[in-house]
């Protein structure tokens, strides 16, 4: 009878201790993120840093005289840190994500940020282009390369990543491998694998716009929606003329700001029809959420069209179907 009572104490113990934790307020757990701005090797002092959280501005600062900087009371998230024009450096975006691997514990995260040199003056300036920065690319990479191209050629994708993979192992800048290999993951859907090889592209080349665009891709195929919107914030800064990066940069947004998303699906539809066809559906799905039934078939019959054959066509069609004879 004595054990019987005790085991009645300890679970009202235990239930009176879950309700006090379900009472309790939850307390924000803030961390930091610390940096250095620096040019080759040297840090640059005075600087102006701008740390961004879903494309708006949390905070400023201005670097110390050896390029350090940090920013503090900072909420779990992914961000980017935003450099300006000066009249001697290029404006840079670096992303950061402060996801400590527990949760209850502040922690500081670490980033550092490679600006680059401005041209000089009247020279032409076509973006870090990967001839700019594959100039230093070891022999035996680029023969990994050639060989990762020519089974991409042949449909051989498994050959092609094991092939980039040795690349970029034996050379760990090489920007054309790293995207090809970023671009050949995601076609697999190893997205995980994907967004680690292109993350050092931000740093490899910072003014080219492709693996901002390849990486947002892979974030948002993770669910990372608020990592993958930087990234391609970053992209239509540098190109805001680019179809895919207006693109996935409406998928991104469709979930939790449809009125952001709307004008970007739109305007990967204007920039290249063929290509964005499957903003259509998203649109559709849009348009469907108002109660704009007509505009939602319009959206669907559109891309049918246009891709009659794809993968996506026959679960459109029946969509259109049911939207025009609802039960």
């Amino acid at each position: 009878m004595r054990d019987g009572v005790l085991v009645v104490v300890v679970l009202a113990f235990g239930c009176a201790q879950s309700i006090r934790a379900q009472n309790e307020p939850q307390v924000t757990v803030l961390h930091r993120i610390e940096g250095r701005i620096q040019f080759k090797t040297d840090g640059v002092g005075h600087l102006r840093v701008r740390l961004v959280r879903e494309m708006r501005p949390i905070a400023e600062t201005f670097t110390r005289p050896e390029g350090d900087f940090a920013f503090t009371q900072v909420r779990e998230g992914d961000y980017s840190i935003e450099t300006f024009d000066t009249e001697k450096f290029e404006a840079s975006w670096t992303s950061v994500s402060a996801r400590p691997l527990i949760r209850q514990r502040p922690e500081i995260f670490r980033v550092f940020v490679e600006l680059q040199l401005k041209p000089p003056p009247g020279r032409l300036v076509l973006g870090v282009v990967a001839a700019d920065v594959d100039l230093n690319v070891p022999k035996a990479a680029v023969k990994h390369y050639r060989a990762a191209m020519k089974a991409l050629d042949h449909g051989d994708g498994t050959t092609a990543i094991t092939e980039l993979q040795l690349a970029v192992k034996l050379y760990d800048h090489y920007y054309a491998a790293r995207l090809e290999l970023g671009q050949a993951l995601r076609k697999e859907k190893r997205y995980e694998e994907a967004a680690q090889v292109l993350r050092p592209l931000a740093q490899i080349a910072p003014r080219r716009v492709e693996p901002r665009i390849a990486n947002g891709a892979a974030l948002l195929s993770l669910g990372h929606r608020d990592a993958a919107v930087e990234e391609l914030r970053v992209a239509l800064i540098l190109d805001d003329a680019n179809w895919e990066a207006h693109f996935y940069m409406g998928w991104a947004l469709l979930e939790d700001a449809a009125d952001k998303a709307e004008p970007h699906l739109k305007r990967a539809l204007e920039l290249d029809d063929r290509k964005a066809v499957r903003a259509h559906l998203a649109l559709a799905r849009l348009a469907h959420s108002q109660g704009k039934t007509e505009l939602a078939i319009k959206h669907l019959n559109d891309f049918l069209t246009l891709a009659p054959d794809s993968e996506d066509a026959e679960s459109a069609r029946r969509l259109a179907e049911n939207l025009r004879s609802p039960r």
